[in-house]
């Protein structure tokens, strides 16, 4: 009773099968888990499982699409950038307007422009006279 070559053939042709017919139905639409991996879903017509919208299938597990990612990253990109500016130009005008830079400003360039001879920038020395009269 030993295997004959015919049953090696045939166990091997199932084994070969078995192994092939994975994607073969391989969801039940009726099933509560019908597609055993996540960003899977099973497609009526075709009864097998398929990638969700924006995914791609690579070597049997389904990855975000380099589209998806771009998209992405673009529009946060775009949302952090703005919110930063807003946040530097709020910060600039609420500090300009607290302390008066602007008018301090004027007065330091006002003073650097303004070629009036002080008191103080003539008489060097000890031999001052009084300031009272």
């Amino acid at each position: 009773m030993g295997l004959k070559a015919f049953d090696i053939a045939a166990l091997i042709l199932n084994l070969i099968h078995c192994v092939y017919s994975d994607h073969i139905l391989s969801c039940n639409v009726s099933a509560i888990h019908q597609c055993p991996e996540e960003h899977k879903f099973c497609n009526e017509k075709t009864g097998q499982c398929e990638c969700l919208q924006g995914f791609t299938l690579v070597e049997k597990h389904c990855e975000p699409s380099e589209s998806a990612l771009t998209t992405r990253h673009t529009a946060t990109a775009a949302i952090v950038t703005i919110f930063t500016l807003a946040l530097v130009i709020c910060g600039l005008v609420l500090v300009v307007r607290r302390y008066n830079l602007i008018e301090y400003i004027r007065q330091k360039i006002n003073l650097r422009r303004n070629n009036d001879v002080m008191y103080e920038d003539v008489m060097i020395g000890q031999d001052d006279p009084p300031l009272s009269p």
